[in-house]
């Protein structure tokens, strides 16, 4: 055995100076770094914008469970015992500035004794209270008191990227109390998961005057912590291990992520993913690796629940036998689960591909480390590889383009439900694209071969197209060219199947049924509170709403189908008795209305580019992201065509016409408590009189000239804000919820006409409420 190594306690912290290769991550140019956000290009900066999908540390999303003892967190970690290491004395207090002293002389031995080799870099502990990382995929300006990292990834200002950070750690303060103090030590450990994909369990720690807390943060499961004190004689051993992990994270990291060099402070670290691909040869089955380069972090999110990772290429893809792959996303799901993302994508597009929907190229289960397999996480990470890159809906640069993907985004979801059987369950701001067919690298004359062919906006919108096949068309091909885009094409892209469900599939017992799935902001009131509308209780406020006429070129195409299925009828009162036998569940009508609240929360947050903004009117946006209650309250002001002033930016008012006539029809009694031979019991009644009246709305508007102005008026890269900017809380704090100012909801009168069918309504006066989680 060596002598013991020397402790150098009485060295400063090391400088920035040294410049070897590290095993993980690999070296970077030096700059100087700032603490603001680097600039973003016009490929990722949509995916940044969307306010409603909360990245936020939320500690009621994770559970906390303690380390049994020393020698337990010291198994979890896996290293060597350290035994030609001089142990470290700590006296009962420690300062700051003591720890960080000690931190960097055991890192500096570590390296000495076990990362000998030019090559490996050493890991300095800094004080980075006021200094905010950069590079993070949400954008946080998160402040961790405390980081780990290679000594030449700090910048001048000792400032680094998320991606390069070893270990975030907090340093109690005065005048908080213990649990907001381990509730913001734990919330960098929710950030540093997010910002490093390629670990499985991230480290960090909270310190103070008289003890010291290690934590760990397991991507998918949760938070495990040992409490020690200062000169508990165990602590020089695990705070060796600890550091010793920050070199070789081991079990803790997925070694098939490798982060590309960073060379520039105003581009986002990028990464390369290896995936392995199957392939059969004389009867025998090989894996083959597969880098995928230069893939950008997108989207992350839930690291402690169903931990989510979305990276995309802005070039070419990467082939994979024959398919081009550009998006791959990495996602912690249950083992025995009844949704399955790829096996219901390659449903969809059997026998031939569904335009609108994104396709699976790639898939694998990924296992966790067998080090981590008596944590009971029961959960696995399903990498999918995806063909079509889409950008948000929120992006949507026109009102008249974003009518049209809504409208065929209904086509979409009544195609799958009727031809699939599948139920996409989850319509949101992050799950519905943008992706006009000259970017979303699917053919043009994709089709579906099914007994009801998908009809797109543009079919029923341009005067060019000419409809019929080929052969009816004299056998001319150019004449399907008359058209900018063909009836099967589509600037929709829909995405994130994983709650998802095909209807007759994995019914057994041992799969786990998900009732209420969705994001809470765009979830249809009834699968919100998991059951049918409430029925109002005086009959005079119980409605049928209208099936609206169909536009003539709508109406022509399907007058032998939708048209008698589904005949003309005004708004009337229900007077039948109530079906409260029926049982409940998540159908297509739900996904319809979600659809409501998509096209809803965007008209909401546009505005004119190089235009005045003006202000969200308070109550409205109250409404919107409140309780089930407000928004039924919401659906009943926009029914009644009452929204306060400013719900809409002024050159959009026009819009609040067919929010109307869509709320009316979402005001209709729950089809639930409708008798099934009753036209508007039919899951399909919300999706055929949103189609009619998007497109009625959409053909009254292009075909006039003034109206033609605000349909095609481009709106700001920004959302609009409210009349009285929200108080923002701290991104280090215990929840992500906002405060919502003056949130009372609007109270329509009690006092309407009985003979005016449409102005009997069921009255409600549940104030919003002022907080409300988000579920992903």
């Amino acid at each position: 055995m060596s002598a013991p190594i020397r402790l150098h306690l009485d060295e400063p912290p090391p400088s920035t100076t040294m410049s070897t290769e590290r095993p993980i991550t690999p070296p970077r140019k030096q700059f100087p770094h700032q603490s603001s956000s680097g600039k973003k290009g016009p490929f990722d900066a949509g995916h940044k914008l969307e306010r409603v999908q909360h990245f936020r540390y939320q500690k009621e999303t994770h559970q906390k469970t303690d380390f049994e003892n020393a020698d337990n967190l010291f198994e979890f970690l896996g290293t060597l015992t350290f035994g030609d290491l001089a142990d470290v004395h700590f006296s009962a207090t420690v300062s700051r500035s003591d720890f960080l002293r000690k931190a960097n002389s055991m890192s500096k031995s570590i390296k000495e004794e076990y990362f000998k080799e030019p090559s490996n870099r050493l890991v300095v502990f800094k004080d980075t209270e006021s200094k905010v990382p950069r590079g993070h995929v949400t954008d946080t300006e998160c402040r961790p008191d405390i980081t780990a990292a290679f000594e030449n990834d700090f910048g001048g200002d000792d400032t680094t990227f998320w991606p390069c950070i070893r270990m975030a750690g907090g340093w109690a303060s005065e005048g908080s109390t213990s649990e907001d103090q381990e509730t913001k030590a734990i919330s960098y450990l929710h950030y540093l998961l997010l910002a490093r994909p390629d670990l499985y369990v991230a480290q960090g720690m909270l310190a103070s005057q008289d003890s010291m807390m290690f934590l760990v943060g397991i991507g998918g499961f949760g938070i495990r912590r040992l409490k020690i004190g200062w000169n508990d004689k165990k602590l020089s051993k695990l705070l060796y291990a600890f550091i010793y992990r920050t070199y070789d994270p081991g079990h803790f990291a997925d070694s098939s992520y490798k982060l590309d060099p960073i060379v520039d402070e105003d581009n986002p670290p990028k990464w390369t993913i290896t995936i392995g691909v199957k392939s059969q040869v004389g009867g025998v089955t090989t894996e083959r690796p597969v880098p995928c380069p230069n893939f950008l972090p997108l989207y992350a999110s839930s690291p402690f629940e169903t931990r989510t990772h979305v990276f995309a290429t802005k070039g070419e893809g990467v082939d994979v036998d024959g398919k081009k792959l550009t998006v791959l996303k990495d996602q912690v799901c249950r083992g025995r689960n009844r949704f399955d993302e790829h096996k219901i994508l390659e449903h969809v597009h059997e026998p031939k591909r569904v335009p609108g929907v994104v396709e699976a190229v790639y898939h694998k289960t990924i296992e966790f480390p067998s080090q981590l397999g008596g944590l009971g996480v029961g959960r696995v990470k399903q990498r999918h590889g995806l063909r079509q890159l889409g950008r948000p809906f929120a992006t949507i640069p026109t009102v008249k383009e974003m009518l049209q993907v809504a409208f065929d985004l209904v086509e979409v979801l009544r195609f799958l439900r009727a031809e699939r059987n599948i139920l996409h369950r989850d319509i949101s701001i992050g799950n519905v694209m943008w992706a006009p067919p000259s970017e979303d690298k699917q053919d043009p004359d994709t089709s579906t071969q099914d007994s009801e062919v998908l009809y797109f906006s543009e079919a029923f919108l341009s005067d060019r197209y000419v409809s019929g096949t080929i052969s009816q068309l004299g056998g001319n091909p150019l004449n399907l060219e008359y058209s900018p885009r063909r009836p099967h094409t589509t600037s929709v892209l829909l995405v994130d199947f994983n709650h998802a469900e095909h209807l007759t599939s994995k019914e057994d017992d041992q799969f786990v049924r998900v009732q209420r799935t969705g994001t809470a902001l765009f979830m249809a009131r009834a699968v919100e509170a998991g059951g049918p509308v409430k029925v109002a209780t005086a009959l005079r406020n119980r409605f049928l709403g209208p099936i609206p006429s169909a536009p003539h070129r709508y109406a022509e195409h399907y007058q032998d189908t939708r048209l008698k299925k589904f005949p003309e009828k005004s708004l009337e009162l229900f007077t039948e008795a109530v079906n409260s036998s029926a049982p409940w569940r998540h159908e297509l009508d739900h996904d319809v209305e979600s659809v409501f609240w998509l096209m809803l929360y965007w008209a909401m947050t546009a505005w004119p580019e190089r235009g005045e903004a003006g202000h969200i009117e308070t109550t409205a946006w109250s409404s919107l992201t409140g309780s089930q209650d407000s928004r039924e309250n919401l659906v009943l002001i926009h029914s009644l065509g009452s929204i306060p002033a400013g719900t809409f930016h002024s050159t959009f008012q026009p819009l609040s016409d067919l929010f109307r006539e869509l709320a009316e029809i979402l005001y209709s009694i729950d089809r639930h408590w409708i008798h099934g031979e009753e036209e508007r019991n039919d899951p399909e009644y919300f999706a055929e009189a949103f189609q009619r009246l998007i497109l009625q709305f959409l053909i009254n508007h292009i075909n006039d000239d003034n109206s033609n102005r605000f349909m095609n008026q481009p709106i700001d890269s920004n959302p609009r804000e409210l009349i009285r900017k929200i108080k923002e809380v701290p991104l280090s704090s215990t929840t992500n919820q906002r405060s919502h100012a003056a949130s009372q909801g609007k109270r329509a009168s009690d006092t309407a006409e009985q003979s005016d069918p449409q102005a009997k309504r069921r009255r409600t006066t549940q104030e919003p409420q002022t907080d409300r989680n988000s579920e992903n």
